[in-house]
């Protein structure tokens, strides 16, 4: 057997091989790919999630009403913005016109 004879044998079991290999891989390769979506759409529906419970939860459901609707706690809530109050308290060290005296008796003395 010469060998560019062999070489040829080489490539046709190579060639062989391979073809085995990509039909194997096509049902994964179908399912991986659903797969990928769905865990997008899963990752895409955490907030609005989050927020819907959280509004179930201030419309006055509590979380084991929910929890026996089959709604689960979610894994990320609203990010909750604190408003300011109308009335601010003056900032420390601030001037209020009006003067505190230390409680050291030695300053006051």
């Amino acid at each position: 057997m010469k060998a560019d004879e062999i070489l040829k044998k080489a490539e046709e079991l190579q060639a062989a091989q391979l073809a085995a290999k990509q039909a194997a891989i096509g049902p994964l390769a179908a399912i991986l790919a659903r797969r990928i979506e769905l865990q997008t759409e899963l990752f895409e529906s955490e907030a609005p999630y989050g927020k819907a419970y959280v509004e179930a939860e201030a419309g006055g459901w509590s979380a084991a009403e929910l929890a026996a609707l089959g709604a689960t706690e979610p894994t990320e809530r609203p990010r909750v913005r604190r408003r300011p109050s109308k009335r601010q308290a003056p900032a420390a060290g601030a001037e209020s016109g009006t003067e505190i005296p230390s409680q050291n008796p030695s300053v006051n003395a």
